[in-house]
């Protein structure tokens, strides 16, 4: 059981570092992609202010010096390294929805897609809290220096068509909006927000449902495949390996165990000693099992171990 404790950390341990060498790539994918779209504005393929996206690029570029570093020179097992990872993935996408303004809304996804990985359920919860404060500011920014919402700046909600109709008919009249900031706050921060917490449930939900499913297929494996008698591989496996994978091996070797006169230990000792037998045979093949060497129960009292590319003098 211990064992099993120490295997259960160590899996533990693994994960957090695979899922933040997951995020880790996640990064570097946001970036090249933002330095694609950068060459191609540079190149006038977008109709985008070339020298605001580039000091978004340059911004972004900086946000990702201490993810080098921790990268480099932290242990990516410690618990704060993820939030880390993810406050500077949600601090570039409102950098770059600050200069692109409604261009670059979904960007806003992205930091949750990289936090529905952990088992943590805070780190997604976590990582839309600071997705929202981080949007509130970049929608600031983005009004005053991005390129702009015609609506936010007008403080109206007219189509497109209304105001090509308004324009044509030279009867188009309008205010600015007095409180933008107000506006900004009421009626795009805050429908923004239910957006992304309505992505947030639904990935968590998704995660969750994900792990269950993964956890009874784990379960049903587990008991589709081990003698739960003895927790050695059962005859479905053994049949389905016969047909599957040791025909594609190169080597086999197969040696053949039971256990004698049990019918004897039965009658004269009762079952429960016969059953010490098969458990006391089990055991012992058990420990001789590896990942070349699988042992499986065919029978009641019967035994088979199969050895992949035998090494000389092993069997």
């Amino acid at each position: 059981m211990e064992n099993y404790q120490e295997q259960y950390k160590q899996e533990l341990h693994q994960q957090e570092i695979n899922s933040n060498l997951r995020t880790l790539k996640g990064f570097f994918w946001i970036f090249v992609t933002i330095l694609i779209i950068w060459l191609l504005t540079l190149a006038r393929i977008f109709i985008v202010d070339a020298g605001i996206f580039t000091i978004a690029v340059g911004l972004s570029a900086v946000m990702g010096i201490p993810v080098l570093y921790i990268y480099k020179k932290v242990d990516l097992a410690k618990p704060w390294v993820k939030y880390v990872f993810l406050t500077l993935i949600c601090v570039i996408s409102a950098i770059i929805a600050a200069f692109l303004s409604f261009h670059a809304v979904f960007i806003y996804v992205l930091p949750l897609l990289l936090a529905v990985q952990y088992r943590e359920k805070v780190t997604l919860w976590i990582a839309y809290v600071v997705n929202d404060v981080t949007m509130a500011f970049s929608m600031m920014a983005g009004f005053y220096h991005g390129i702009c919402d015609l609506n936010l700046l007008l403080g109206s909600n007219h189509t497109r068509a209304w105001y090509v109709e308004q324009w044509n008919a030279e009867t188009l009249q309008f205010g600015f909006e007095p409180d933008p900031v107000f506006t900004i706050l009421f009626y795009a921060v805050l429908p923004r927000a239910v957006i992304l917490l309505i992505f947030t449930v639904i990935l968590r939900y998704i995660s969750l449902s994900g792990q269950e499913d993964a956890q009874r297929i784990a379960d049903l494996t587990y008991r589709k495949e081990t003698d739960l008698g003895t927790q050695v591989y059962n005859k479905n496996k053994y049949e389905e390996m016969i047909e599957n994978y040791y025909p594609e091996v190169r080597r086999l070797a197969v040696i053949f165990w039971d256990v004698n006169n049990l019918k004897y230990v039965n009658d004269k000792f009762g079952h429960a000693a016969g059953d010490g037998l098969i458990q006391t045979l089990s055991s012992a093949l058990h420990e001789l099992s590896a990942d070349r060497r699988k042992v499986y129960r065919v029978g009641g009292d019967e035994f088979v171990m199969i050895i992949e590319n035998p090494v000389e003098s092993e069997i």
